[in-house]
């Protein structure tokens, strides 16, 4: 596999991961815990993938490193909105704190990221081909049938 390729499975498993536990934790009414839903989403791919103990582990551990920037996102959340009213409601848009912002959710991003790519990059080097080719199918699936890319 070129590593061009590599790259682009990276980065989509990593945001269908996180779009997956970000998916998990809107469901409230679901009762669950992260820790409850990382749990799901590792079962879930297990059965999936039919993965041994050593690449459930590592999948866990990728998992719970998405579901914890997810967690520290959604902690701020309140305040985000609140300070987005504010800046809503002054006569002229305050550009620079407004960048300033999205500069902070970038940082705790960017300051995560590394842990979420070895995570995922140690999972992936555990899966065999059978099961590298099964999630390459799951992905393709998945991009068809939610309307990226394909003329959609």
């Amino acid at each position: 596999m070129k590593l061009s390729t590599k790259i682009v499975t990276a980065v989509l498993l990593v945001v269908g991961g996180s779009g997956a536990v970000y998916a998990f934790s809107k469901h409230s009414d679901w009762g669950m815990s992260p820790a409850e839903k990382v749990e799901f989403v590792t079962e879930r791919v297990t059965r999936k993938l039919n993965l041994d103990s050593q690449q459930q582990q590592n999948f866990a551990t990728f998992a719970d490193a998405v579901a914890q920037i997810m967690t520290d996102a959604r902690s701020a959340r309140q305040q985000q909105v609140d300070e987005i009213g504010e800046l809503l409601q002054e006569p002229s848009f305050n550009q620079a704190r407004a960048l300033e912002m999205v500069q902070q959710k970038t940082q705790m991003i960017n300051e995560k990221a590394p842990l979420v790519v070895s995570s995922l990059a140690v999972f992936l080097d555990s899966l065999n081909a059978e099961q590298k080719q099964q999630l390459r199918q799951f992905l393709e699936h998945h991009r068809r049938h939610h309307g990226h890319g394909g003329g959609h």
